[in-house]
């Protein structure tokens, strides 16, 4: 068959696909709520020519832009050092193969499920644990297709991603959590990513978390360098700060009744030993089991916490007063000692003057008189009894064996005088003198040192730490 008789076939054959063509496009246009217009678009949109490996634009980048929405914020661990939310992710990019305002006036967008079809910057997450899409019950993807060529993909996600975590001021710490976004595929070369130019990260509404509080809400854009080039990266930090509440009233308030209470062993009598040792053990116990509890839901760090340090100090107070019940058992000890060694001391030492006058007096009296006298004791009296001899117990005999004239009853009752004496410290006899420090002293001192130096080092710990959470809020805001 020659050229010639192909050639008018050839052309009536395209006359009748010509005419069929406009037959339906006009019966889709007659009825632009008819479901096949749409279809007619989309066919016409994504045919052979279409292809959703390659970018949009090959002579500049395209601009993809970026906005999220925080719905809720599920939960915020330290233990792992994350925090999960729920966010509604939409990127934002113009695609001028999918323009079809030429095509037809009637429609302003095409809500559509090719998402497969469709070419995407691919962008992700790119430090975060886990991400999902929701399902409920099928996948939460939004996609809408502008007659310019402008499309514009919603993801409802649940994101997984790290933070810092920094327990120094721990419970009054200030955690930072980040989402970094870049486009895993393409460098800044082929996609730029910015941020929507009005708020580009906000919040439906403030997440109420048990234990943190969304305290601040910042995003940037950075580059970033890789081996195979330059990255655009966009990051956003959420700054939560701990609500110590519950730590208030779970952990201080408890720590600072056990404290309070061991100070009460300062006003037991030392003679309740076992209640003042029951009950500063007892507190001990109870504070050590208080922070038992808090330290088992918390990460292990190497570092000194504010926790850390209020326990110490409490722990600190409650030791030293068991130190204190310690030192004056002492001093009661080596007092009661002493005292036991005074009496002995004294004991003998009015022994040793009433012997030695006794001996004097008998010295005196058997050598100073002229007859030549003998002492006669009355037999049966106790010569250790000095105060039960009486004046006429002693007679002065001359040699002849007559009472000398003159001298009956004349030996003078000395010893009553000397025992007398003796109870007031003469003869060199030891005066009992009261010692520096007893166990009422310091019972009476340490009820007033204890609480008001509890009280100060609190008022310091407070302020400080405090002081530190509010610079801390600062810093991760102007970060």
């Amino acid at each position: 068959m020659d050229a010639l008789t192909i050639a008018p076939t050839l052309k009536a054959e395209l006359t009748i696909r010509s005419q069929a063509i406009e037959i339906k496009v006009e019966s889709i246009f007659s009825d632009p709520s008819n479901d096949s217009l749409s279809q007619f678009v989309l066919d016409q949109l994504f045919n052979e020519t279409y292809n959703k490996n390659t970018v949009p634009s090959k002579r500049s980048a395209t601009v993809v832009t970026i906005e999220f929405v925080i719905q809720n914020i599920a939960q915020v661990s330290e233990i792992s050092a994350s925090f999960t939310l729920d966010l509604l992710f939409s990127q934002i990019w113009h695609d001028p193969r999918l323009r079809f305002d030429h095509l037809t006036p009637c429609l302003q967008n095409l809500t559509l499920g090719y998402q497969d079809r469709l070419w995407t910057p691919n962008v992700c997450f790119v430090n975060s644990k886990k991400t999902e899409i929701h399902s409920s019950p099928t996948p939460n993807i939004f996609l809408m297709v502008y007659p310019n060529g402008t499309v514009w993909v919603n993801y409802r996600l649940q994101v997984q991603s790290p933070c810092m975590v920094d327990l120094v001021l721990f419970p009054m710490d200030v955690m930072t959590c980040e989402l970094v976004i870049e486009s895993y595929a393409y460098n800044a070369a082929k996609v730029a990513l910015n941020w929507r130019e009005w708020s580009p990260v906000f919040s439906i509404a403030k997440s109420k978390l048990a234990d943190f509080t969304l305290y601040g809400l910042q995003w940037t854009k950075n580059n970033f360098e890789y081996a195979a080039g330059q990255w655009d990266q966009l990051t956003v930090s959420l700054t939560f700060s701990r609500a110590y509440g519950f730590y208030l009233l779970q952990m201080y308030l408890p720590t600072y009744a056990s404290v309070l209470l061991s100070f009460v062993s300062f006003w037991i009598d030392l003679k309740a030993l076992p209640a003042r040792i029951t009950l500063g053990v007892s507190s001990l116990m109870a504070l050590t089991f208080q922070y038992g509890n808090v330290a088992r839901s918390l990460p292990k760090v190497g570092y000194v916490k504010s926790i850390d340090v209020y326990m110490v100090l409490s722990t600190g107070f409650i030791f030293f007063t068991m130190i204190e019940v310690a030192f004056i058992c002492y001093l009661e000890s080596e007092n009661s000692s002493r005292k036991k060694m005074r009496q002995k001391q004294k004991k003998e030492e009015k022994m040793n003057n009433i012997n030695n006058s006794r001996k004097k007096d008998q010295k005196r009296r058997s050598t100073g008189n002229s007859y030549g006298t003998i002492t006669i004791t009355n037999p049966g009296v106790d010569e250790s009894d000095y105060r039960a001899i009486p004046d006429n117990s002693f007679t002065e005999i001359a040699s002849n064996g007559t009472a000398a004239p003159g001298r009956s009853n004349q030996v003078p009752n000395v010893y009553e005088s000397l025992h007398a004496l003796a109870q007031f410290g003469f003869f060199g006899d030891i005066v009992e003198v009261e010692p520096q420090w007893t166990a009422e002293k310091v019972d009476k001192m340490c009820r007033t040192i204890f609480p008001v130096t509890f009280c100060v080092l609190n008022l310091i710990y407070w302020v400080y730490y405090l002081y530190q959470n509010m610079v801390a809020k600062e810093k991760a805001l102007v970060a």
